[in-house]
């Protein structure tokens, strides 16, 4: 299953989501692919794997010319550039900055495929992890709306805040024109949750009440540990397992486990 993480607001929780997760989920018997779609790289960072200069990242994969669509399917494999994680079981597509530069090019490209590029690019190792997580880029460009296309499900963290709503809003009109109307398969959670904050958080609850239905009920509190991990490139179960925010994260993964499951069962 390939799940992508995404919001069009940045600040959120993209990328200690995409960390977390995916070590929650290896951590439940699971094989997990991260895959650092952003060009500030900090999934790649967070996870604490070395990252020499000579390492070829997703830039190398998605590069291409206009008139090289096809063939960068065969002349450079996402394989190639996999990096083993410090935990067994987690690999890692790095990135980097240069991947703006790719950015640019796709822009560029006069071609109806340029949203389906990591769709194809992934093809080779879709069956090779239980999950490929994809840590999204802030905003609606073509790398995110090439995450969007490549995914069976999507992962919206909210904060509670308007900015966040708001980019909620636009990434919810965006998926319909980019998987189709049928293609519900998507859920939101709260992150950066402080009760203190009584009716600010009724007011961003207020705002979701049409889409309560998609509305996980695991929310990420506001945590010390989880911004110090962070600080320290380990994910939280490394750095604080006993701490709220790795409760937090267990909490998150087991919901989407049961809820994955269930999907995944065939009719009875």
């Amino acid at each position: 299953m390939i799940v992508s993480i995404i919001n069009n607001k940045g600040g959120v929780g993209k990328t200690t989501t995409s960390i977390n997760l995916s070590n929650c989920l290896v951590i439940n018997g699971k094989t997990v692919l991260l895959v650092d779609a952003d060009p500030q790289a900090h999934s790649s960072r967070g996870l604490g794997v070395r990252i020499k200069s000579e390492q070829e990242t997703l830039k190398d994969v998605l590069s291409i010319k206009a008139d090289q669509l096809y063939k960068l399917f065969y002349e450079k494999n996402i394989k190639d550039i996999i990096i083993h994680a410090k935990r067994r079981g987690l690999d890692l597509v790095p990135s980097d900055t240069k991947l703006s530069d790719v950015i640019e090019k796709l822009y560029r490209t006069n071609s109806l495929y340029r949203e389906d590029f990591l769709l194809r690019c992934l093809e080779p190792v879709k069956f090779d992890y239980d999950y490929i997580i994809i840590d999204c880029p802030p905003g609606l460009g073509v790398l995110a709306i090439n995450a969007i296309k490549a995914s069976d499900f999507i992962l919206i963290p909210c904060e509670m805040s308007r900015g966040s709503l708001d980019g909620i809003a636009d990434l919810l009109r965006t998926i319909p024109k980019v998987k189709g109307e049928p293609f519900k398969k998507f859920r939101i959670f709260m992150t950066l949750v402080d009760t203190r904050y009584i009716s600010s958080n009724k007011y961003v609850m207020r705002q979701l009440s049409s889409r309560k239905d998609k509305i996980l009920n695991t929310k990420i509190n506001r945590n010390e540990p989880l911004n110090r991990s962070q600080l320290s490139n380990k994910d939280i179960f490394t750095f604080s397992p006993q701490s709220k925010g790795a409760r937090d994260y267990s909490a998150l993964t087991k919901e989407l486990l049961k809820l994955w499951d269930k999907d995944n069962k065939p009719p009875s």
